[in-house]
């Protein structure tokens, strides 16, 4: 079930799967609205969108526990957003970031409808202390991506 959540209902080791720096996962919650995958009354899902300019809202954070991997929480959560965001009237675009080497969440991204806008040279390099690895490949730059929600 998917409900909106407050930051302190999310486990930090779920969110730190998102990114592993806690004070960038900290900002993105500041003013942010929460929706949690809920499972026997334990968060295992959750995303986390937040205004970035006028009609336009970030997905700052989709993250789901290891063990629920692989079973259409990601996506049921992006689905909900997409159609929040449609029935909207403050929201005509959806963005999102993610790593050169999140292959899974590219895929998963592009399947909902995003569409690569542009990429953020070394921003991974430039904006953490220690490597980040995936897939066997080091993640040095961010893919941006974006979804106008708006028919026409």
């Amino acid at each position: 079930m998917i409900t909106l959540v407050k930051a302190s209902q999310v486990p930090k080791q779920l969110l730190l799967l998102a990114d592993p720096d806690w004070s960038k996962v900290q900002r993105s919650l500041e003013g942010a609205t929460i929706y949690g995958y809920q499972l026997a009354g334990k968060v295992v899902g959750v995303l986390v969108l937040k205004p970035l300019k006028p009609q336009v809202q970030e997905i700052m954070v989709v993250a789901v526990s290891p063990s629920y991997q692989h079973r259409g929480i990601a996506r049921a959560l992006l689905q909900t957003v997409i159609k929040s965001c449609q029935q909207a009237t403050t929201c005509e675009q959806l963005q999102i970031g993610t790593g050169n080497s999140s292959l899974r969440q590219l895929a998963l991204y592009q399947r909902a409808g995003f569409e690569i806008t542009t990429v953020w040279v070394n921003y991974f390099v430039d904006n953490y202390a220690e490597p980040i690895y995936e897939n066997g490949i080091q993640c040095k730059s961010m893919v941006r991506l974006a979804l106008n929600v708006k028919a026409g």
